[in-house]
Parts: C-alpha cells; structure tokens; sequence
C-alpha cells in the first residue's frame, strides 16, 4: 500500500473531493513570505483584477497542458458558495475573499518503475489582491507545516509576484512544494518524483502563464 506524504495526502483529497462535487458553471528564492520570493511584474494590471470562474477554469492546467506521454485528469473548479463550503470544510487555505477555487493532477506512469511520478495543481483565485496575499502567507505557513525538518530552499525563476518554494526527501521519495501569487491568484504546486526533464521549475513557469494569459480572457489552449 502506498504511503502518502502528509502534504500530498491532503492536496490529493481535495482533487477527490472536487471531483465527486463536479464543475460549476522575477526570481523566487525560497523564502517563506519574504520580499525577495518576488518576481518581474506578475502578470501586470490584468491579473490583480478579480478573476472570474470561466478564467480559473482556463487557467488551470489543462489536459492538453500535461507533457506527452503524461495522464492528466480532468480540472474540477468549484465557485461561490461551493467554493466557500469546500474551503471551510477543508481548513487548509485561506478562506476570506475567496471566490473559486480549481485542482488538477498530472502524472507519469512511465518513469521510476513503480514511484509515484507526478505533479498536482490547486489554484484559488480572489476577490482582491489584498486577501491573495493572506491567502498566499497562508498556503506558505500550511505547507511548511507539513514539511519534514529538513526541507531545502527551492529557487525558481519566475514572474509572479511572490513564490516561495523548497524540496524534501520522505520514504526514498523526493517531493517539490511551490506557492505562488500572480496579483488576485494563488498557485500550489505540489510534485513527486519528477524527472530532470520535468522539474517542479517547468510546471510553475506554464502555470504563471495560463494565469497571465487568461487574465486578458484568452484561452492559453488555443
């Protein structure tokens, strides 16, 4: 039986429970809720305006988005009300201001024999930047949580504007924890086992630009 990291074991749940609640309608360096965790421009004006649902939902990665070969499921995005019951129950983000919330899940059934290879996705989008930032102290506080005592600073250059990222080793496993805000937007990546030419790095960079992209109401697929 697999034996479920405290972080990944909690993130897996919430794409479990989304998915039985259906679909509605610069340079980080690691350091938790520190200044320098800043990047270049974080996507400009158009992503501190609030985002609506069909935008999350455009912004979350897709299962055109997974790397060839990779299986990707299906997002789920809650809105609303739904949004707000899911995080309540939940008790892991920051809940005020909260307007939609989205999870996905890509992984490789093809690399590292029988280790789970994968990488998941949470977005939770705001009514303002203002509460994007408590959400993202609080995604940084949650997961550092439940790091083990040893966890080591993770640098990824990016343009959002604040990511704080860090890797671990558990039970012969590697896992890669990032959060990141793009202006009203909060980004959790959450990976294991990924290979060199699938870093967490690589993941935070397509998730910064569908979150600029469908900022301006474009489709990042199309």
């Amino acid at each position: 039986m697999e034996t479920l990291h405290p972080m990944r074991g909690a993130i897996t749940g919430v794409v479990l429970v989304l998915a039985l609640a259906g679909c509605s309608g610069g340079s980080g360096s690691g350091q938790a809720g520190s200044e320098s965790g800043k990047g270049g421009g974080g996507g400009g004006g158009a992503a501190s305006a609030p985002f609506n649902p069909s935008q999350v939902a455009m912004a979350i990665p897709s299962k055109l988005a997974a790397p060839k070969g990779w299986l990707a499921q299906e997002p789920r995005v809650l809105d609303g009300s739904a949004a707000q019951q899911q995080c309540q129950t939940q008790g892991q983000w920051a809940c005020a201001g909260l307007t939609t919330q989205a999870t996905t899940r890509h992984s490789d059934k093809n690399t590292n024999g029988d280790k789970d290879v994968d990488v998941q996705f949470t977005l939770l989008a705001y009514d303002s930047v203002e509460n994007a930032k408590a959400g993202m102290k609080a995604a940084v506080a949650e997961n550092r949580k439940g790091a083990n005592s040893k966890p080591k600073p993770l640098t990824i250059d990016t343009a959002a504007d604040e990511i704080d990222a860090f890797t671990e080793e558990d039970q012969g496993s590697t896992y890669q924890t990032a959060e990141l805000r793009v202006g009203s937007v909060v980004a959790v990546m959450f990976g294991e086992n990924l290979p060199k030419d699938h870093e967490l790095s690589s993941f935070v960079k397509m998730q910064v630009d569908r979150i600029t992209t469908a900022a301006t109401g474009n489709n990042p697929d199309a």
